[in-house]
C-alpha cells in the first residue's frame, strides 16, 4: 500500500516528534529576531498583531479542512469505499481553494483598512500584505493533509511541516537581517514574508508525494468495493456542513487572539503608556510568552489530530468502549504533558527569559501568570478531538465563544485600570471556561465519569514535587556559581528525572499504557512494571 496506514500511537508520536522539532526551529528565529535591538519587543508587536489577524482569517478560510476531510475520508475507507474517499478529496480541493483565494485577495487589498481602522496600528499593514498569499498555500496543503490523515497516515504531512518550518526559520532570519536599518514594521513584514515562501514549499512537497503514489492510490480505488457515486454538489454541501461547525472552534480561538490585538494596545494607551511602550508590552506577550507556551500546546496537537479519524472509525464500527479507552488514555498523557510544563515555566520564568532573551529579558512575570492556562488549553485540544470524533462538532466552538466573550469584556474593563497583567489573567479564564464546558458535554454524551484521580490528581502531585525540586536545584546551582544558563538547564534536567520517578512511583500509567509508548516494553523492564 502506497500510503501506509499507521497505528494510533505511532501516528501520535510522528506528529509529536515533528511538532517538537518545528517548535525548536520556531524558537530559533523568534529568539534571534527578539534579540536584534532594532526589532525587539516593538517588532514582535507588529509581527504578532499581523499574525493574529492572519490566523483569524486563515481559520475562516480553511474552515476546519483537515479534520473535516479526515473524518469523511476515514468513514468511507472504513466502509471500503476508497473511490468515494478520493472523490471527497478532489471536491474538497476545488471548494476550499476557491474560498481561500477570495480571502487572500481580501486581506491583501484590505490590509490598510484593517491596520488603520480596526487595529488603530498603521504599522501592521505591510505584515498583513506579506502574509496574504500564504492563505492559498495553507488551504491547498490542508486538503492534502486531511486526505492523508483520513487514511491514518501522518508521516508525510509531518515531514511537510518540518520542511515548512526550516524554510520559514532560515528566510525569516535572512529577511530581517537584510532589513536592519529599516523601521520595526518593515522588518516584521520581511519576517512574515518568509511564511508565504515556506507554505508554498510545504504544498509543493505534498503534491510531489501525492503524484509519486497516484498510480498505487488508483489501483486501490479500482480494487475496492463498489458503491454508488455521490454527486459533487452533495459532497460539497456535506463538506461545508461539517466544516462550518468544526472550523467554528478554530475561528473563535483565533478571535480570542485577535481580541488581544484590538484591546491590549488600545487599553494600555488608556492605562497611560504611549503607543511605542504599549506595542512593546504587547510584544512581550505575543513574542515571548506565547512562543514559550506554544511548545506544550503544539506537542499535544498530536492527540487532537489523531483522535478524530480513530474515534470516527470506532463509532462507525459500534465500538464505543474502544473510543472511551482511547479518549481517557489521551487525556491522561495530555495532563502528563501540561502540568509539569506549567510548574516548570512558573518556577523558572525569570531564568528562562534571561537565558533565551539576553538582550530583551523583560516580562518574565507575565509568563508566570499566563503559564497556568496550559493545563486547560492542552486538555481542551484533546477533548475537542474527541468531541469531533463522536460527532459533537459545534460544542468546542460554542465553549470557546463563551470564553472569548468573557475575555473581551474583562479586557475592555480592566486593562485601562491594571495594565498588561490583565490579558494574561483573562487568557486563563478563557481557556478554563472552554475546557469545563467541552469536558462536561463530552462525558455527558458518553454517559461516563472523567477519571479525575488518574487524569488530574496524580499528575498534579507529581508536578508539584517536581516544581519544588526544580526551584531548590536552581537555587543550589546559583549558590555554587554555575551561572544562569547552566543552572537553568541543569535544573530542567533535575525536574525531568524527578518527574519520571514520581510518575512511576504513583503508578499514573499502567503496564498496558506504558507499552503503547515508544520503547514501552523496555521502560517496563527498566522500572520492573
Amino acid at each position: 500500500m502506497a500510503i501506509k496506514k499507521q497505528s494510533f500511537m505511532k501516528g501520535v508520536f510522528v506528529i509529536m516528534g515533528s511538532q517538537i522539532l518545528i517548535k525548536i526551529l520556531g524558537f530559533i528565529y523568534r529568539i534571534i529576531q527578539t534579540n536584534i535591538p532594532q526589532f525587539s519587543d516593538v517588532g514582535n508587536s507588529y509581527y504578532g498583531s499581523g499574525y493574529m489577524v492572519y490566523t483569524f482569517i486563515l481559520a475562516i478560510a480553511t474552515m476546519g479542512i483537515p479534520n473535516t476531510i479526515s473524518k469523511l475520508v476515514s468513514e468511507k475507507i472504513t466502509l471500503g469505499d476508497r473511490k468515494g474517499a478520493h472523490r471527497i478529496f478532489k471536491t474538497a480541493f476545488l471548494v476550499f481553494v476557491s474560498i481561500a483565494t477570495i480571502f487572500a485577495l481580501s486581506l491583501f487589498f484590505g490590509a490598510g483598512f484593517i491596520s488603520n481602522t480596526v487595529l488603530n496600528n498603521p504599522g501592521v499593514k505591510y505584515t498583513l500584505m506579506a502574509l496574504s498569499p500564504a492563505i492559498i498555500f495553507v488551504s491547498m496543503s490542508a486538503v492534502l493533509r486531511g486526505y492523508f490523515i483520513g487514511m491514518e497516515n501522518v508521516s508525510e504531512y509531518s515531514k511537510a511541516q518540518i520542511i515548512e518550518q526550516i524554510i520559514n526559520c532560515v528566510f525569516s532570519v535572512i529577511f530581517v537581517f537584510m532589513l536592519i536599518g529599516q523601521s520595526p514594521e518593515i522588518m516584521a513584514a520581511g519576517s512574515t514574508l518568509a511564511t508565504t515562501v515556506a507554505t508554498s514549499a510545504a504544498f509543493l512537497y505534498l503534491v510531489r508525494y501525492y503524484k509519486k503514489n497516484r498510480n498505487e492510490i488508483w489501483k486501490e480505488i479500482n480494487n475496492s468495493e463498489k458503491f454508488a457515486i455521490e454527486p459533487r454538489k452533495k459532497i460539497a454541501r456535506k463538506l461545508i456542513s461539517y466544516a462550518i461547525p468544526i472550523s467554528f472552534g478554530s475561528v473563535v480561538s483565533a478571535l480570542a487572539g485577535l481580541i488581544d490585538v484590538v484591546t491590549v494596545v488600545n487599553g494600555l494607551q488608556k492605562y497611560g503608556y504611549d503607543i511605542m511602550t504599549a506595542n512593546a508590552k504587547y510584544g512581550i506577550l505575543s513574542g515571548k510568552v506565547d512562543i514559550l507556551l506554544a511548545v506544550p500546546l503544539s506537542i499535544n496537537v498530536a492527540f487532537s489530530v489523531a483522535l478524530v479519524p480513530f474515534i470516527s472509525s470506532a463509532i462507525a464500527r459500534h465500538r464505543k468502549d474502544e473510543a472511551i479507552n482511547k479518549i481517557e488514555y489521551s487525556l491522561k498523557i495530555s495532563s502528563l504533558i501540561a502540568l509539569p510544563c506549567t510548574f516548570g515555566l512558573f518556577v523558572l520564568a525569570t531564568p528562562i527569559f534571561k537565558m533565551i532573551f539576553p538582550n530583551a529579558p523583560e516580562g518574565a512575570y507575565l509568563l508566570q501568570i499566563e503559564c497556568w492556562l496550559l493545563f486547560f488549553s492542552v486538555l481542551s485540544q484533546t477533548v475537542t478531538g474527541a468531541l469531533q470524533g463522536i460527532g459533537k462538532l459545534a460544542v468546542p466552538g460554542f465553549a470557546l465563544l463563551v470564553g472569548t466573550a468573557i475575555k473581551y469584556i474583562l479586557n475592555v474593563i480592566f486593562i485601562p485600570m491594571f495594565g498588561e497583567v490583565v490579558p494574561a489573567v483573562t487568557s486563563i479564564i478563557y481557556s478554563s471556561t472552554a475546557f469545563i464546558i467541552s469536558t462536561f458535554v463530552l462525558y455527558k454524551t458518553l454517559k461516563e465519569k472523567m477519571p479525575l484521580k488518574e487524569v488530574l490528581i496524580k499528575p498534579f502531585i507529581a508536578s508539584t514535587f517536581m516544581g519544588i525540586s526544580v526551584f531548590l536545584a536552581y537555587k543550589l546551582f546559583i549558590i555554587i556559581h554555575l551561572g544562569n544558563t547552566i543552572s537553568t538547564l541543569l535544573s530542567i534536567g533535575v525536574g525531568v528525572l524527578v518527574y519520571a520517578i514520581l510518575v512511576v512511583l504513583l503508578r499514573v500509567l499502567n503496564k498496558e499504557e506504558i507499552q503503547q509508548l515508544p520503547y514501552g516494553n523496555k521502560l517496563c523492564k527498566l522500572f520492573r512494571i
